[in-house]
Order: structure tokens, then C-alpha cells, then sequence
């Protein structure tokens, strides 16, 4: 998707990460269907938005996306602690049960599960909903595949 809805954006068509296609957007998720459209050109229904800023709380802080970056934070009024442009991730990697998530970066030792002592690790705090760990994570996979060169 070229640009992700923030929070509470209204259901509608939007830009696909595959050009040409519009992707459903139900207000919460992005759901399977998909139709043929232009990227430069939205669906009447979809209103212009802004790139979005996603941000969920984890255990040990918080992690923001924003466009093609992503910020780590102990508070969110704080200087990025890390800053890592999505160009350098190879693949997010996610925990069995879902709540936890790291990034392998490209040319790291490859893994199939997030590790705890990873900087780029980061556990969902009991403060935010699966359902917002969950759309942040699908966001972040989309971001990471649109920004590889």
C-alpha cells in the first residue's frame, strides 16, 4: 500500500504495494479483497491521506513507523533511542504466540524467531491490544516489503 490509513481512517479503497491494484481498507484492517485500479488515482471512495504514523507500546518502550523508518523510543516524548531505515531489514521476524517481534537486518546471521537479547526486539506491553500489535506488525511487513530496493 502506498499509503497505510492512520488510526480510525474511514473503510474504503486504497493503493496496493502491487501497482494498479486498490486493497479494502474496513476502517480496522486491511482485509483480502482486492480490485483493479489506479494507484495514482484512488477509488472515489478512498479519500488523500497522509503517510501514516503507526506507534505501539512495548515492554520496554515504544516502537514508531514512520514512512520507511522505524523508531524505538523509552517514552514518547523522547529522542529515538534507535533509528532504523526499513531499506536495511531483510524480514520481520514474530513470536509463536505473537507477542513479540524483531527485525533481521540484511547481511545478519539468519534466525526464524525473534531474540531476547536482540536491540530490535520488542515485546507488546499488557497496555496495547492485540488488535493494535497485530495491525502495527501487518503495517510494519507491508512497509518493509515496500521498501526493499
Amino acid at each position: 500500500m502506498s499509503d497505510l490509513p492512520p488510526p480510525g481512517a474511514p473503510a474504503g479503497w486504497y493503493p496496493d504495494a502491487t501497482p494498479g491494484v486498490l486493497r479494502w481498507w474496513d476502517g480496522t484492517r486491511w482485509t483480502t479483497e482486492t480490485r483493479a485500479g489506479s494507484s495514482s488515482s484512488p477509488a472515489p471512495s478512498s479519500p488523500e491521506l497522509p503517510a501514516a504514523t503507526l506507534v505501539v507500546r512495548g515492554v520496554t518502550g515504544y516502537v514508531e513507523l514512520v514512512g520507511d523508518t522505524l523508531l524505538y523510543r523509552s517514552k514518547l516524548d523522547r529522542p529515538p533511542l534507535q533509528h532504523i531505515p526499513l531499506s536495511t531489514v531483510s524480514e520481520v521476524l514474530v513470536s509463536k504466540n505473537g507477542d513479540t517481534f524483531d527485525l533481521l537486518l540484511i547481511g545478519a546471521r539468519p534466525r526464524s524467531r525473534p531474540s531476547l537479547f536482540s536491540e530490535t526486539s520488542i515485546r507488546r506491553s499488557s497496555r496495547t491490544t492485540p488488535t493494535e500489535w497485530g495491525a502495527f506488525l501487518e503495517a510494519l511487513g507491508l512497509a518493509v516489503l515496500r521498501a526493499r530496493p
